[in-house]
């Protein structure tokens, strides 16, 4: 079955668990390709902000996210990229302007792919949609379906509701596609929002592979959402993410340190 990881930014594309993610699909055996849209420095550091907040995104690039920096003598390897880490593998990987310029569209015909599964893509068009054979899927960092859209981690802490990772089936709207896996998160004394968005990664990338191979050997029941099922949330003001991190640190998060087993199935 083919596989296509699609995901963005390949000059900062660092994140381990896009590597982890690539990885589980090749060991599940998918004849796995890498397709990467490109962004402006500009939309790589608003999706930083987005993601991060300034203070995590700051960090991120004075780490040496950018390969072009060099580690110190003595000091850590600079963090490979998916891009890097995928061709030393023999996974072919593809760069596109934009996901729905057509010589991404004619690429990904020629592929003919079972499956797209996102790691941090760019907003995937319906033309891009119709071409995999059985589902394009995603992981999403909140509980669905009544948390879509952004920053759902944090409205979710904000509004005092268990946090967690979405596996869905990508349609035309906002995190509407048909449910395949939840998982919720424990959150433990002394978490912060970007604590919790490594094990929203490593949750979902544990999914994500889990999901594809469902999806591959007929395991998985899908789970159809109805619009009036949830709500979409919005881009988060920074006020209210100091407050829910705030719910976080000063240990007023209803759902701090609850066993959160049995929320999802």
């Amino acid at each position: 079955m083919v596989a296509v990881l699609v995901s963005r930014y390949p000059r900062v594309d660092t994140p381990t668990w896009k590597r982890g993610l690539a990885s589980d699909l090749l060991e599940a055996g998918f004849d796995l390709h890498v397709v990467y849209s490109r962004s402006s420095l500009a939309a790589q550091v608003q999706a930083g902000l987005a993601e991060f907040g300034a203070a995590g995104a700051a960090r991120r690039f004075a780490e040496g996210r950018l390969p072009s920096r060099r580690a110190p003598a003595g000091g850590p390897a600079p963090a490979q990229s998916l891009a890097v880490w995928a061709e030393q593998r023999g996974a072919p990987v593809h760069r596109f302007a934009r996901l729905g310029d057509d010589d991404c569209l004619a690429r990904l015909s020629e592929l003919a792919p079972d499956l797209l599964v996102l790691a941090g893509a760019d907003l995937v068009p319906r033309s891009v949609l119709a071409i995999p054979r059985v589902a394009t899927v995603n992981g999403h960092y909140g509980l669905l379906p009544a948390y879509r859209g952004m920053n759902v981690t944090e409205w979710s802490i904000y509004h005092d509701d268990p946090v967690g990772v979405s596996v869905h089936v990508v349609d035309p709207g906002i995190d509407t596609g048909d449910i395949l896996l939840r998982r919720a998160i424990p959150v433990p004394t002394g978490a912060s929002l970007e604590s919790l968005r490594a094990k929203h990664q490593e949750t979902a990338r544990a999914l994500l592979a889990e999901a594809a191979v469902g999806l591959r050997d007929g395991g998985l029941a899908p789970t159809p959402q109805s619009p009036e099922d949830g709500r979409q949330f919005y881009r988060m003001h920074p006020v209210l993410r100091e407050r829910a991190e705030a719910k976080l640190r000063d240990g007023t998060y209803a759902w701090l340190d609850r066993d959160v087993t049995g929320i999802t199935p």
